[in-house]
């Protein structure tokens, strides 16, 4: 007897516990499966905005209110989101994994974990789009990325008006505002009888009624009591309902939604179908049998939403397994794998997939089927008589992939013509093409045309290759329509059509300085500098011809080009140099005065590399009259440049003197006495390789004048007396006085160093006098 009272006792105060204390850690123990916190579908306190309605004057309903953020005990299970039993059907493969909301998703409230749709590579990868993969087909689930990310717009809105057909129950808050005779407002939560109290008014049942008929009510209520009065009837806090998703969704379990939610709300919140569930036939069941059957494929592909109801509290919305699935891909609008409903043959999934795309190639289409489960075969068709009913149908099998192909990038029948015509180029060889036709697509021919003489190349295959024949064309007669020469075109011909002959329109050389009218001339083919100068007027009474200094591109490309390979010679003999030093043991000391030296023959080069030759060429000008059929008439090209500069006054001294600088010139003066001028050679300076720049751009050195005979001046040959420091020089030459590099320790082991840096700097028109 004692023990029944125990146990009586016992149960009164298990009855009498909070529900959330008795299930706490029931709930605790399952929060690994909870997938979704509905924060944004949680109703909060009221908002009064434009969807307030009158009930006397008609005005539409009341406005849902913004929700206010829910929380949960840290490590527990998310607010208003009762998990999936460890009985609910998963996923294969174990339950989805908690993951971190991604970029776009409602933040998440203090406390709580939001769960993020699982991503494509895990869940949605079926074994038919790895088995697509493997034959070169990417195809994914069709519909399946709808739930990936929910958007906040498919959320149920806070501030819609409440439609006249919504359905008020238990937890919904009534606000009436009454004015008039009689002035008051009442904020009145439903209660669990789906009755509201109305201070002198009483007890009014609303739950079950629609909002349009809650206003009837209401006036009636207030018509008893009052009159001469005007009421407005809103609903704020709306309730939330709790619905179950159930079968193979993403996150299975019981959730509490905003009454205002359908069907595709509640979807969201548990993230849609899995990857085994199916899009084609979600079922929402209410009272013991199933009162809709809503096929995702209506809302995604015709935008149907008819079927997309409100949900009641305690609906269940049942995910099934998804029905058989065939994928096609290729040049269609919308590659993917779909769930197969009615839809049994060929030209019914192309239907589902949008349709061919412009590319499609119809004369082709390729099935991969698993055959009685044993084995991989391939059907091949003719795609057009499929589609145009010409053949039959072909009927698909669960796990069927269909390859549709593109058409080939290769233009199939094209001609070409270039050389004198508007518009060179490929065209499309239509039927009966001829040469006029050609002719006219590309614009026809340029006026510097040869009319006379075109030539057509053609191609024949043959048994031994290709032959390739030439046929010469009269233009001007298959212009004019002459069948002989307007000769019916085939594939592949190429048309060319020349210029007259030695067609060239304009060149331009330029002339600066002093002549008497400097400026960009044009030359004919084989123009001479002499007839040019005529042209220009000839020299002003201020101009040096001997300081002519006249360039040319093509002259200097080969200068630049050799000076490249210059100074890459000393680059790779550095490099050698360097090599065999990292060869051998050193000491700190060697060690770090190679380094400077390594420093140094790096900013050496690096100088070197800025340098640009001028392509200058050594020319001697006289009167255009004299000069005329000499070997310094030379004939100009294309961008040559000559300058003549006024008459020097002046030997330019650079190197290694005391004082680097111009001296006065003096007809008798030697290259000696303008080096004693300058201060005379330093101690570092090599007297043994001075050399002349001459005004003209030539060079001479010490090797081109002998002491006693004929030796070069940098103009001509002439008797000399004494070698190169007793030779008299002219207005604006230059004395170069080396350094000697033997002093320079990271040059000495660089063979001809000092030969290529001359090269060099004759190359580039500019003279090293110093290596620092």
């Amino acid at each position: 007897m004692l023990c029944k009272k125990l146990l009586s006792a016992f149960l009164i105060v298990l009855f009498m516990l909070p529900s959330s204390q008795v299930w706490s850690q029931t709930e605790a123990g399952l929060q690994s499966q909870a997938k979704f916190y509905v924060q944004n579908i949680a109703p909060t306190q009221a908002v009064s905005g434009p969807g307030s309605g009158n009930a006397r004057q008609g005005q539409t309903g009341p406005t849902m209110m913004a929700p206010a953020p829910v929380t949960a005990t840290p490590g527990g299970p998310p607010a208003q989101v009762t998990p999936r039993s460890p009985q609910a059907p998963v996923t294969p493969g174990g339950p989805p994994a908690q993951v971190t909301p991604g970029e776009g998703q409602a933040p998440e409230a203090p406390g709580v974990k939001q769960a993020e749709i699982a991503e494509e590579a895990g869940e949605e990868i079926s074994e038919l789009a790895t088995r697509a993969r493997t034959h070169g087909l990417d195809l994914r689930l069709f519909g399946y990325n709808f739930f990936r990310r929910p958007p906040s717009s498919f959320l149920p809105v806070q501030m819609v008006p409440v439609g006249p057909d919504y359905v008020v129950g238990p937890g919904d808050t009534v606000h009436i505002v009454i004015w008039g005779n009689v002035q008051g407002e009442y904020r009145l939560t439903v209660d669990r009888h789906g009755q509201i109290s109305i201070p002198q008014i009483g007890i009014v049942h609303v739950s079950g009624l629609t909002f349009k008929q809650l206003r009837q009510v209401l006036d009636r209520e207030f018509e008893r009591q009052y009159t001469n009065f005007q009421m407005n009837v809103t609903l704020d806090n709306l309730r939330t309902i709790r619905v179950y998703v159930v079968g193979w969704a993403r996150a299975p379990g019981s959730y509490e939604i905003s009454s205002l939610s359908t069907l595709v709300n509640a979807l969201f919140a548990a993230g849609g179908p899995s990857g085994a569930g199916s899009m084609r036939d979600i079922q929402v069941r209410r009272g013991g049998r199933v009162i809709v059957h809503f096929d995702m494929y209506d809302f995604l592909i015709r935008g149907d939403k008819t079927k997309d109801i409100r949900l009641m509290a305690e609906d269940v919305i049942f995910i099934p397994l998804a029905g058989e699935r065939a994928g096609v891909g290729g040049p269609l609008k919308a590659p993917a794998i779909y769930e197969l409903k009615q839809e049994r043959t060929l030209s019914e999934l192309i239907q589902l997939a949008g349709g061919l795309a412009a590319t499609a190639f119809k004369s082709r289409v390729q099935i991969l089927r698993v055959q009685d489960r044993r084995e991989m075969v391939l059907f091949e068709d003719d795609l057009e008589k499929v589609l145009t009913g010409r053949g039959p149908d072909l009927p698909l099998v669960d796990g069927d992939l269909v390859r549709i192909f593109p058409v080939s990038g290769v233009v199939a029948k094209v001609v070409r013509i270039g050389g004198a015509v508007s518009n060179p180029g490929e065209f499309g060889l239509r039927e009966s093409m001829r040469i006029k036709d050609l002719l006219h697509f590309a614009g026809g021919p340029l006026y510097m045309a040869n009319l006379d003489q075109a030539e057509l190349t053609r191609v024949y295959v043959t048994p031994q290759g290709p032959e390739t024949r030439r046929i010469n064309i009269n233009l001007r007669k298959a212009l004019a329509g002459n069948s002989r020469e307007n000769i019916l075109l085939k594939h592949d011909d190429y048309l060319f059509v020349r210029t007259v002959p030695e067609w060239d329109l304009y060149k331009f050389v330029e002339l600066k300085g002093q002549v008497k009218f400097p400026g960009r001339y044009t030359i004919t083919v084989g123009e001479t500098l002499s007839s040019v100068l005529r042209r220009a007027g000839g020299f002003t009474d201020k101009a040096y011809p001997k300081g002519a200094f006249f360039t040319r591109q093509a002259v200097k490309a080969t200068q630049q080009e050799h000076l490249n390979k210059a100074i890459d010679r000393i680059e790779a003999e550095m490099l050698a140099i360097a090599s065999e030093a990292t060869q051998t043991e050193l000491s700190a000391e060697e060690a770090k005065r190679q380094s400077e030296y390594v420093r140094h023959q790096r900013q050496l080069l690096a100088k070197l590399r800025e340098i640009q030759a001028l392509g200058r060429i050594v020319v001697r000008l006289d009167d255009p009259e004299r000069m005329r059929g000499t070997p310094q008439d030379i004939e100009l090209q294309e961008g040559d440049s000559l300058y003549i500069p006024q008459i020097q006054q002046s030997v330019n001294v650079l190197g290694a003197v005391y004082n680097p600088t111009a001296v006065i010139y003096s007809p008798h003066r030697t290259v000696k006495e303008y080096i004693t001028m300058a201060g005379g050679p330093t101690d570092i300076a090599d007297t043994g390789s001075v050399y002349v720049i001459k005004v003209n751009g030539s060079a001479v050195s010490r090797h081109a004048v002998k002491w006693f005979g004929s030796s070069w001046d940098g103009t001509d040959y002439t008797f000399h007396i004494g070698g190169l420091s007793s030779m008299r020089l002219d207005p604006g030459d230059s004395i170069i006085v080396p350094e000697k590099l033997e002093r320079i320790a990271w040059l000495r082991e660089i063979k001809d160093i000092a030969s290529i840096l001359g090269q060099i700097a004759l190359m580039a028109g500019v003279a090293v006098a110093a290596l620092k």
